[in-house]
């Protein structure tokens, strides 16, 4: 796989490596010192726990508002009002919140936020020898495969890895408190720090490694699990 390729599946992590100040395109993530402790964050000491976890590309936090993308592309003005009124009042403004975010990250919505963080485990996975170049360079190509059935651009899918840390952001909020919250975290801290290190050091990257690029396929290494996610 030519330098380019590997370089558009490394930049699916890029919004945390912009948070963390992590290279945006290495195989290994951290460049030199290993900053990651996968284990006190994720749980996460062996191969196995790494490649389990994986299973979040697709069941991860992103499923909590799913259901109300979907929804939303689908339904008509007035039918939306009338699914919304149907709501427990947490579910109308988490909707609500959907509706709102939906013409930044598109029908994706929050899905990025599970992709990029699972391109982060298998480049910290690298990092610790847990798994080879090659079983990441595979397993990110599965990845990249979703991230584009969902998203049609790097401006979509960062959107939606924002999008989808916001919410977990206020994950623990009361019902009083969520939509205030969730109104503030265009100007959160952190949030703001991703985006300006994004657009720092990373545009230029997005320009150079365009989201239609042929990535090209190879064969499943050998030395993967047959029942490993993909």
């Amino acid at each position: 796989m030519d330098e380019n390729a590997q370089h558009w599946l490394h930049l699916m992590s890029a919004p945390i490596a912009a948070l963390n100040g992590a290279s945006f395109t290495a195989a290994e993530y951290y460049e030199g010192e290993d900053k990651a402790d996968l284990e006190r964050g994720w749980g996460i000491s062996s191969r196995e726990q790494l490649l389990d976890a994986l299973g979040m590309a697709d069941n991860g936090h992103a499923l909590e508002l799913a259901e109300a993308y979907w929804q939303f592309e689908r339904s008509l003005p007035e039918h939306w009002q009338r699914r919304l009124e149907a709501l427990s009042p947490r579910e109308r403004i988490k909707y609500d919140y959907a509706a709102r975010t939906f013409p930044d990250c598109g029908p994706g919505g929050t899905r990025a936020w599970d992709l990029a963080r699972m391109s982060f485990l298998l480049r910290n996975g690298v990092k610790k020898a847990l798994i080879t170049r090659d079983e990441s360079l595979w397993l990110h190509l599965r990845l990249a495969m979703r991230a584009r059935h969902y998203y049609n651009h790097w401006d979509s899918y960062i959107a939606g890895y924002l999008v989808g840390k916001a919410l977990w952001n206020v994950s623990e909020c009361s019902d009083e408190q969520l939509h205030a919250e969730l109104q503030r975290q265009g100007s959160e801290h952190w949030n703001r720090c991703i985006a300006l290190n994004l657009r720092l050091g990373a545009e230029q990257w997005f320009v150079d490694v365009p989201w239609d690029m042929p990535l090209p396929e190879f064969e499943r290494p050998e030395s993967l699990e047959e029942d490993c996610w993909s």
